[in-house]
């Protein structure tokens, strides 16, 4: 007869039994099926499962799109109002800080659409408030754009854009922007200026050199000055508070160009500058009597 097991002996072979099929090692999770749409449309679309199909198959997360618009993954989140993709990029490494084609991050685009959702998952990813695209904007200069300038960017990208949505989501922004350690805090200088050239507020570029701005600062990335700026945007009244303020006539930018030049350049190069800067030339009749009388105004000073 089979000796008969103790109640003692046979609860512990039941546990070490329990035990062998708990301590099986799970099965693995099957991977990512292949990506059915690129990287940059699946950040648009806040697609999660497809950007880590795009990852699994080793797209590089900070690559830039393939098309004019040069832009990254996160920007893409960006412009698509995709707080939950922005957050996935940067938890999969992601720079929060990766430029796109124009110098921009994704807190640009964020700013430019009063992204505010986005621009926080930026901000508290530690992104750099500070950087400038290559024209030498930073967001909280984008999220100063007026209206009617917004208007025309987005049309030129064919984005739908309601103004009370941008209008606040854009404070909001300017308020996180402001308020993080990495915000600006410079007195002045070119980029005030030149936002009121781009903007044609006479009312602001009064302000900024009253607040200290030097009329013969710099773009970063050019040279340029805020006269030469003044030249190619057409903005006589400006351009005069400049001279009055003490402004070179005789600086030159990166390229050797004074403002006299920028000044007299026939409309269609004037186009092609500006279109290469993506800035926008709204009202071109009033510039192009403003590139006059700037001109005589250098003239009459040589």
């Amino acid at each position: 007869m089979a000796p008969r097991l103790t109640t003692c002996a046979a609860t512990t072979l039941v546990l070490l039994v329990l035990t062998a099929c708990t301590t099986q090692p799970p099965e693995p999770p099957p991977p990512p099926p292949e990506p059915t749409m690129d990287l940059w449309t699946a950040a648009y679309e806040g697609n999660i499962a497809e950007l880590a199909a795009n990852k699994h198959a080793g797209s590089d997360l900070d690559a830039l799109s393939p098309n004019e618009i040069q832009a990254t993954a996160l920007t893409m989140a960006a412009v698509g109002g995709q707080a939950e993709a922005a957050q996935w990029l940067l938890d999969n490494g992601a720079n929060v800080n990766g430029p796109n084609g124009d110098g921009s991050t994704a807190l640009n685009a964020a700013a430019f659409l009063g992204r505010a959702d986005v621009a926080r998952v930026l901000v508290d990813g530690g992104v750099d408030t500070t950087i400038r695209s290559w024209e030498g904007q930073s967001a909280a200069d984008i999220a100063r754009i007026d209206w009617e300038t917004t208007e025309y960017i987005a049309a030129m990208l064919q984005l739908n854009v309601d103004r009370e949505t941008v209008e606040s989501g854009r404070a909001k922004i300017l308020e996180m922007i402001e308020g993080s350690s990495g915000a600006s805090t410079g007195g002045g200088g070119y980029e005030d200026l030149a936002y009121a050239i781009l903007t044609d507020d006479a009312g602001a570029a009064k302000a900024a050199l009253a607040a200290g701005a030097d009329a013969n600062s710099r773009d970063p990335n050019i040279g340029g000055t805020p006269l030469i700026f003044a030249a190619l945007m057409g903005r006589a009244e400006i351009a005069k508070m400049l001279l009055a303020a003490g402004a070179d006539i005789n600086a030159t930018d990166s390229n050797g160009t004074n403002a006299l030049t920028v000044a007299e350049l026939d409309w269609q190069t004037t186009q092609d500058i500006a279109a290469m800067f993506q800035i926008p030339l709204t009202n071109p009749e009033a510039i192009k009597k403003g590139k006059v009388q700037i001109a005589k105004m250098l003239r009459a000073k040589m």
